[in-house]
């Protein structure tokens, strides 16, 4: 009887096992397939946020309006269009973080993030160029890195560290077309732009517990929004938005619904995949597709260290796709 007993716990034993191991071999592809979606859209942010630069340069160039007066029109036009259209399709949703002061104080402070972020990456480049603006930009993953082992929150992977180090040299290479002599680092420009890499780092990590809280649609919207009034009521951009002519407004209009609104959308929904590390790190993809926006619509050249660059940059997203979800299953495995 005893014996019997024995073989029936075993038995018990070995269906558990098998159960288990069935369930994290279910989990492993849903984590990559997860991974691999997060990898999608942070990438889709990045083109858009591209072809956003391309269109804030042709504005700078062809009207009279300044990076202050731009940064608080488009957050605020696109925060009002994102309300309006969640109101009508999510309102439920929308609405749910009016219950909670601490989420609209949390929401409230994730719209000055990017609205201090916007215009001190405007600052550093108004005080050296573009290029320079990007390289600041390229250091975003790894200050938000450094911030997580320091609170304990993860450990930097060798993979991760070696992505950073591929990732900063290839936007160098891309911006600088192999001419590290072009920035033009003078005080105001290191100041601003090491101002916008803090302000950047913050907001690829505050708004992510209330994005798992009270999902992407409320965060985007109501930050943009607050952002976009706080902007406003520093300068007043409607005299300057008069000055668009047709392809300036088309300009406008994508800035607006592409680089603003849809960009920001794909970027905080990437991070319910992601950690802010390796999302950072497929954001650097954003100069690359400001480079070949500038080839196909600005006139730009391609030469052999950009080709390089590219090359780098794209070998950091594929690098960081591969094994991306798996990692966190074999933790759950060993447990």
């Amino acid at each position: 009887m005893l014996f019997c007993t024995r073989i029936s716990d075993m038995e018990k034993t070995t269906t558990a096992a098998v159960a288990a191991q069935d369930i994290n071999n279910t989990l492993a592809p849903q984590k990559s397939r997860g991974a691999f979606f997060g990898i999608a859209l942070a990438s889709l942010a990045s083109v858009f946020w591209g072809g956003m630069g391309v269109s804030v340069q042709y504005l700078f160039e062809n009207s009279s309006i300044q990076p202050l007066e731009l940064v608080g029109l488009r957050l605020l036009a696109a925060g009002f269009l994102l309300v309006a259209i969640n109101f009508v399709v999510a309102r439920k949703v929308l609405m749910a973080p009016f219950s909670s002061r601490a989420a609209l104080l949390g929401i409230a402070l994730s719209g000055l993030e990017i609205l201090g972020g916007h215009l001190t990456f405007f600052f550093s480049i108004y005080h050296s160029n573009a290029g320079t603006g990007a390289i600041f930009l390229a250091l975003v993953p790894l200050a938000a890195g450094f911030y997580l082992v320091l609170r304990g929150k993860k450990s930097f992977t060798q993979k991760e560290l070696f992505c950073c180090t591929l990732a900063f040299f290839g936007v160098l290479l891309l911006v600088s077309k192999g001419n590290f002599l072009t920035f033009d680092l003078n005080w105001q420009a290191v100041f601003w732009g090491l101002l916008c890499v803090g302000l950047s780092t913050v907001y690829s990590i505050q708004p992510k517990t209330l994005i798992d809280k009270w999902g992407v649609i409320p965060v985007v919207s109501w930050g943009l929004l607050f952002g976009g009034i706080v902007g406003f009521s520093i300068t007043r951009p409607w005299d300057a938005l008069f000055t668009f002519n047709l392809a300036g407004l088309s300009a406008f209009l994508f800035i607006v619904v592409f680089g603003t609104v849809a960009a920001f959308w794909l970027y905080l929904e990437s991070l319910k995949y992601l950690s802010p590390v390796i999302v950072g790190l497929v954001v650097c993809l954003e100069p690359l597709s400001a480079f070949i926006f500038g080839v196909a619509f600005m006139g730009l050249k391609l030469g052999l260290a950009e080709c390089l660059g590219i090359a780098m940059v794209l070998a950091n997203v594929v690098i960081l796709s591969i094994g991306t979800g798996q990692k966190k299953i074999g933790k759950r495995k060993a447990a």
